[in-house]
């Protein structure tokens, strides 16, 4: 894949690097969401040194050396400073990916603004607003692979490129492999449409994804905190190593509700009212009344219907340690494939340029409304109780 530098790649890097005050002084101030408090300490602790951990083993490993670094250069007695740094850093990152998204989705400047309105006022956006956690970089992964993902359906890119970028974001974060089917998908796609042998196909899936796993392995082993870790303080499912929402009991102090309570549904519309509050009922509503004006047979609708889908699935049957409202941000990446989704379709529901530029701009405007008093709440202190 050649990237040549163009003058609207220098603009995406103007209008990327425009954002940074905003995520800096927009930052949070505190560490009661899922596990800053425990990050911030655990890393610059003298008795743990938090560094390697399965959970989020790049991120987590990368934020750590940070914060060393910065602990030589400026003396930062916490690792906060390393995630305001990084989390803006990746903000900058995320917004130049985007710009390249909505200028290679968009078929017009309205599609475009549309593209990257309704992705860049997400609520999930607080995660570049200093946010100190592990779902951070993953985002800018996730929407790198659906951009090159989408530009590799129409033979721009080879496969190799979404596989290895979707290959690397699953080592900062493993929650992000139920983008494999998506790439699957991709790949099978490319081979019935005979553009590569299925061998090829297949080794442009696998490949990427194999080297990443035997890298994190090796790291985590070289630190001291391989398999044996792995398959026992860290295995996946928190503090219960349990995986789902339970389908009728709970049974164990980490289990808050079952699958078919109310206070599950909550959970679940709370989520969305956060991270994305317009993008599900867009998506209802096209289906509802403008499904008849989508082509079935679009391989770049199937491939984000199967992303943002799966995405979705997990955010409704994964078991978070803390309850969604705790929890909010292991599920808020799930909002970019929905996202996506949504502003692929909307164009296509409403073919009127007056009518796209009317709703377009009333959802970008009640997201934005959204968003800004989340993040606005998020710079007040909030001190842990005493």
């Amino acid at each position: 894949m050649r990237y040549a530098i163009r003058p609207r790649h220098l603009f995406f890097a103007t209008i990327a690097l425009a954002f940074a005050p905003l995520f800096w002084f927009g930052r949070i101030v505190h560490t009661r969401w899922g596990d800053a408090y425990i990050l911030v300490n655990a890393i610059p602790h003298p008795e743990v040194r938090l560094t390697y951990n399965w959970q989020a083993p790049l991120d987590i490993f990368l934020h750590a050396k940070f914060w060393a670094l910065g602990h030589r250069l400026f003396g930062w007695d916490d690792a906060m400073p390393a995630y305001w740094v990084l989390s803006t850093a990746a903000g900058v990152g995320f917004i130049f990916v985007l710009c390249h998204l909505a200028d290679a989705l968009g078929r017009d400047r309205a599609e475009k603004l549309l593209i990257f309105g309704l992705i860049a006022s997400l609520g999930t956006m607080q995660l570049f607003f200093g946010y100190i956690e592990s779902y951070t970089i993953i985002c800018v992964g996730i929407l790198a692979y659906l951009w090159l993902a989408l530009r590799c359906l129409r033979g721009e890119v080879d496969l190799f490129w979404p596989a290895s970028v979707l290959a690397l974001t699953h080592g900062f974060h493993p929650s992000t492999l139920v983008l494999q089917p998506s790439l699957w998908y991709l790949g099978w796609t490319l081979w019935k449409q005979g553009r590569v042998r299925w061998t090829a196909a297949l080794t442009r899936v696998l490949l990427p994804s194999v080297i990443v796993a035997l890298g994190v392995l090796a790291l985590m082993e070289a630190g001291g905190h391989g398999l044996e870790a792995f398959l026992g303080e860290d295995f996946p499912g928190g503090g219960d190593h349990r995986w789902l929402v339970p389908l009728l009991h709970t049974t164990t102090r980490w289990e808050h509700y079952t699958m078919f309570s109310w206070a599950h549904l909550l959970d679940i519309i709370n989520e969305q009212l956060l991270t994305a509050p317009v993008v599900l009922p867009t998506l209802l509503l096209v289906w509802a009344f403008a499904r008849r004006r989508l082509d079935a047979g679009d391989r770049a609708l199937r491939f984000l219907l199967l992303a943002a889908g799966c995405y979705l699935f997990l955010t409704l049957v994964w078991n978070p340690d803390y309850g969604g409202r705790r929890d909010w941000d292991l599920f808020a990446p799930a909002s970019l494939p929905l996202a996506v989704l949504a502003a692929y379709l909307l164009p296509r529901a409403l073919p009127e340029r007056a009518a796209l530029r009317a709703a377009g701009w009333a959802l970008i405007a009640v997201q934005v409304m959204h968003t800004a008093a989340w993040v606005y709440q998020n710079t007040r202190p909030w001190s842990w109780p005493g």
